[in-house]
């Protein structure tokens, strides 16, 4: 499946949009979106409901994920609601920050003493059984930690937080002051860090 679609799946297992909607969020025109529609229409992993204009105007559909993981996306984004409005979004940034302290605990004595690229590679590797398509990778003179695929993405769209601390956990984790480039939540193809 490409980027793109996946991306537009991701997003709809998290909540129902009109193609309006996603062309806006994903940053895609409405004909692109539509395409990716209609194959995952095909495929089977997502359906679209006809709804009427309330007042005048023309019926249009909202599409949402049929697939197994929608529930989860779902459960997620309402507990992340639920915290946010219990204790704020600084009680979300905490929850995630104590987070990414034990990933800390955990991968640091792996990093510590190996050199930038061998890290990247090994940060790469628990991301990938994370759920991330992450891979490292040397183009135009620059090593780059590049995700093509977030599995927390339904969440990343709509609390920017996530990508925040995302940055933190991996600046703490190379020990560098590593800069992104580009993130899929914010409608890219994929979340590039430039480490060098």
């Amino acid at each position: 499946m490409s980027p793109s679609r996946e991306r537009i799946l991701e997003r709809l297992r998290a909540a129902p949009a009109t193609l309006k909607e996603l062309a806006q969020e994903m940053g895609l025109s409405r004909v692109a979106v539509y395409r990716h529609l209609s194959e995952l229409l095909a495929r089977g992993l997502i359906q679209a409901e006809v709804k009427r204009c309330p007042g005048k105007g023309r019926p249009y559909k909202v599409y949402r994920a049929r697939d197994p993981e929608a529930p989860y996306a779902r459960l997620c984004l309402e507990v992340v609601a639920h915290l946010e409005a219990l204790f704020g979004p600084e009680g979300v940034a905490r929850v995630l920050e104590k987070r990414n302290e034990e990933v800390c605990k955990t991968l640091s004595p792996e990093l510590t003493g190996l050199p930038l690229r061998e890290k990247a590679e090994r940060l790469a590797r628990y991301l990938q059984a994370e759920g991330y398509e992450a891979e490292v990778v040397e183009e135009e003179g620059g090593l780059y930690l590049i995700q093509h695929r977030c599995p927390k993405l339904a969440l990343a769209g709509r609390y920017e937080v996530f990508c925040e601390l995302e940055l933190s956990l991996y600046r703490e984790l190379l020990g560098l002051e590593l800069r992104r480039e580009s993130r899929i939540a914010g409608g890219q193809a994929a979340c590039r860090y430039r480490l060098t």
